[in-house]
Order: structure tokens, then C-alpha cells, then sequence
């Protein structure tokens, strides 16, 4: 089925803290609504967004934290490693 929808354009923005806000801000979203369609059970779901500033750095949820429940405070920032750099 054909449609005439534009996909949304990702937003320019005037420095790079505005743009990891909104990185953040839907990635939380993006987990509640794995939580809600029950994406959340054990190793399901896997969601991760990539930092704008730290181009080898990821922003990724809490192990075990419920994703109804994730907020853009839970969020822990990760290297390639693994390691948690901030959160």
C-alpha cells in the first residue's frame, strides 16, 4: 500500500548538548514503548543511541531496569568497552 507520508526530518541543532537531550529524551521514549508492546522480558530489546559529541560512546539502559520505567535520568552513558563513562 502505497503512501504520500514524508518520513520526519532528524532536527538541526545549534550545539551538541541540545541534540543529546533530544537523543536521550527518545531513547526513553523508544524503551517505555518496547515495555508497553512487551519488548522488556530478559535479553529482549535492545535499544542503544549513539552520543553526538563521543562518536565511540553509547547511551544504553540499566540491566534489569524495567523499560516501562526508563527515563532520560536512568539512561548510563557506555565506551566501546563497555565501561560506564557517565550515568
Amino acid at each position: 500500500m502505497a503512501s504520500d507520508r514524508v518520513p520526519a526530518k532528524f532536527p538541526k541543532f545549534d550545539n551538541v548538548e541540545d541534540e543529546r537531550r533530544y537523543r536521550k529524551q527518545h531513547l526513553a521514549a523508544a524503551f517505555r514503548l518496547f515495555g508497553h508492546f512487551g519488548f522488556d522480558e530478559g535479553a529482549a530489546g535492545h535499544i542503544t543511541a549513539r552520543d553526538p559529541e563521543l562518536l565511540d560512546h553509547f547511551w544504553v539502559n540499566p540491566l534489569g531496569m524495567n523499560f516501562k520505567m526508563i527515563r532520560v535520568r536512568d539512561l548510563l552513558l557506555v565506551n566501546h568497552r563497555g565501561e560506564i563513562v557517565d550515568g
